[in-house]
Parts: C-alpha cells; sequence; structure tokens
C-alpha cells in the first residue's frame, strides 16, 4: 500500500524529532493536503493525526479535497495562532515544528507566544519530501507540459518578420490557455536577435527580423504543477556560426539528457554540458546552471549546477538547459524535462529539437 502524504510528514515528525507541525506556506499545505487556497493552516501530530483551518471561503472545497487526504477538517473560529494553541494543549505537544523558510519574524513571535511550547525550525524538510514525485504528480507535470508543446506548434504559424516578441508571448499564453493551462508557470521568455543573447531576457516591442534567433523558455500549469521547456528557432536563414553554436547546444542537451540517471550527481552532468560546450570554444559563453527539478514550483531540488553536491533519486523530474550567449549577438537554449522513473530516465518533452528554420 502507498504511503500517504499525511504519513511520509508524520514520519518526517518523529524524525525531526518533533510532536507537531505547523505548515503555513500555500505550496507546502497544497502538497500536504492536495488543496490549493490563499488562506489555511495544516497541524500534523507526530501520531499522524491532521487538521486543516481555513476560512468560509473554503470551506466546503476543502472539507472535500483536504478530508479525502485524511484531515479533520475545521473552519477557523479565531486566528491561527489560536487554533494551533488549542491543538498543542490537546495533544501535549512540547516541540512544534514550523516553516522556517517561509515565515516573517512577526508571523514567528505570534505562534511562539500562543503555542507556548518550543518552536523547531523544520530547514526545509518537507521540499525535501516533495522531491521525490508520486505518479499522479508526474501526470500533472505531464498535462501541463502537453498545454505548452500544443500551444508552441501553433505559435511557429505565427511567427514572421514584423511581428514583436511581446505579441509572441502574448500569443503563446493565449494558446497555453485555450489548450487548458491554469496559467504560465512563469512570465513567458521570448527574445530575439540580440536580446536573445540574454538567457532572462523580457519580451520587448521589438520586431521579429530576417536572420534572428528566437529563443522561447515557457510553461503552462496543471493541478498546481509546473512544466518547463525552451526552444530556439530561426527565421528564413542562419550563418554558419549560428548553425554551429546550436548544433553544441544540441549536443549538450542530448548528451545530459542520457546521463540524468538516479544516483548521478548534479554537478557531474552540468561538467558534461560544460566540457562539450568549451571544446567548441564556448565555454564561457555558458554561465547559469544547467538544471532544477520541477514541481508545485518552478524551481525545485535537487538541481544540475556547478556547485551542486546533490546526488539525484528516482522520482525527480529534473531539466536538462544548456545554453550559448554571444553577447550583443544571439543566443541558443535548448531544454527538456526528464523523469527518473522508477523504470529509468523518461524524457517528458516531445518537441523537436532539430534546428527550425521558419
Amino acid at each position: 500500500m502507498q504511503t500517504t502524504r499525511l504519513q511520509k510528514i508524520a514520519r518526517m515528525v518523529r524524525e525531526i524529532p518533533a510532536d507537531a507541525v505547523m505548515i503555513t506556506s500555500p505550496v507546502n499545505r497544497q502538497y500536504a493536503t492536495t488543496f490549493r487556497s490563499s488562506a489555511g493552516l495544516c497541524f500534523v501530530t507526530k501520531e499522524g493525526e491532521g487538521y486543516f483551518f481555513t476560512d468560509f471561503r473554503y470551506i466546503e472545497a476543502a472539507t472535500k479535497a483536504a478530508g479525502q487526504a485524511g484531515y479533520q477538517v475545521q473552519m477557523m473560529q479565531g486566528s491561527y495562532a489560536e487554533e494551533v494553541k488549542k491543538l498543542v494543549q490537546k495533544h501535549g505537544v512540547q516541540t512544534l515544528a514550523f516553516e522556517d523558510r517561509n515565515m516573517s519574524v512577526s508571523e514567528y513571535e505570534k505562534f511562539r507566544r500562543a503555542a507556548g511550547c518550543q518552536l523547531v525550525p523544520l530547514e526545509g524538510r518537507l521540499e525535501k519530501i516533495r522531491e521525490i514525485k508520486e505518479e499522479a504528480e508526474v501526470e500533472c507535470i505531464v498535462i501541463a507540459q502537453r498545454f505548452a508543446e500544443q500551444a508552441f506548434e501553433e505559435l511557429l504559424n505565427y511567427i514572421r518578420p514584423g511581428v514583436t516578441e511581446k505579441q509572441l508571448a502574448a500569443e503563446l499564453n493565449y494558446r497555453m490557455l485555450c489548450h487548458g493551462a491554469e496559467g504560465m508557470s512563469f512570465d513567458i521568455i521570448a527574445v530575439s536577435g540580440a536580446n536573445s543573447s540574454m538567457p532572462h531576457g523580457v519580451p520587448s516591442d521589438k520586431p521579429v527580423e530576417k536572420g534572428d534567433f528566437i529563443t522561447f523558455d515557457f510553461g503552462a500549469l496543471y493541478g498546481g504543477y509546473h512544466s518547463d521547456m525552451t526552444r530556439t528557432v530561426a527565421v528564413d536563414h542562419v550563418t554558419d556560426e549560428m548553425r554551429q553554436v546550436y548544433d553544441t547546444v544540441l549536443k549538450a542537451n542530448l548528451a545530459c539528457c542520457n546521463a540524468m540517471q538516479a544516483g548521478a550527481k548534479g554537478r557531474d552532468i552540468h561538467n558534461l554540458a560544460l566540457d562539450i560546450i568549451a571544446k567548441a570554444g564556448y565555454g564561457e559563453c555558458f554561465q547559469h546552471g544547467l538544471g532544477h527539478c520541477v514541481g508545485l514550483e518552478i524551481h525545485e531540488d535537487p538541481r544540475a549546477s556547478l556547485k551542486s553536491e546533490a546526488v539525484l533519486e528516482t522520482g525527480n523530474v529534473i531539466t536538462v538547459e544548456p545554453g550559448i550567449y554571444l553577447a550583443g549577438r544571439f543566443g541558443v537554449r535548448i531544454e527538456d524535462m526528464i523523469w527518473l522513473s522508477p523504470d529509468g530516465p523518461k524524457n517528458l518533452t516531445n518537441t523537436k529539437k532539430d534546428l527550425l528554420v521558419l
């Protein structure tokens, strides 16, 4: 029988060790209960008793979703701090874990005074649990990815000289929404020509011109889960150097997709891409990390970067996004998502990667 999220969290509480945990951030609340809301608080004891408090706006929906996840759903009567105080007293809690990475000092003081017990920091333990994706989570990521891919395939017919970067970004967003996306994973990057040399360039009023590379970095949301992909296309023609740069990035992408294996170090895979790019003479033009995991947040751990000591595990969904950026001239990035499934690595990105000249 599969371990439930409530059971995973209770086990985490025992391992801290603590008597209970309060979960306050929206992302971790959603993970714990499968329910998304702008307001709420989870409380889980080491014995596995789970409580979810929210207000009138969400109580009906929360009762269905969080209730099915094993939580006792209650409408908040006073403040969240007061509800925590009641549960601390009810369960004889002496040590209460809290999300130190997602709580302000003023919030901490409010809960500390109300709880009247020792507060111990979670130090990212919930995020660590979230690194290993359940199949239902991967299914949401795949659905989001398919929305993004369908939108991109349609966008290709819209690309022509004279259309602006802003128009391309708006069209891509519109088409993802039309296919069923809940929103964008992040602000779309759609940059052309010299602007494509900026890895996180912002779409501008610049019109697309013949001979431009256009880099699109985008993703869709579904069920609160993110997708992430990057494709670079050319308009009308490319120079020999542009083709060489593209082929080098593609070579690095393919090699690193194949190297994404459970047990591999993120740093080693990053260095594989860097070696390929450096041997082609562009080592100084690849300065960002190779990849990051995705899920309820667009950037999660573990990562594949120069300084990463992380070891990849079965269940991770991680990006592979090498790039070369020639300042003031052009840039190329190609990005896929890899799921380290129980049966081995699987590329979740279907869109072709061969150089496309429109």
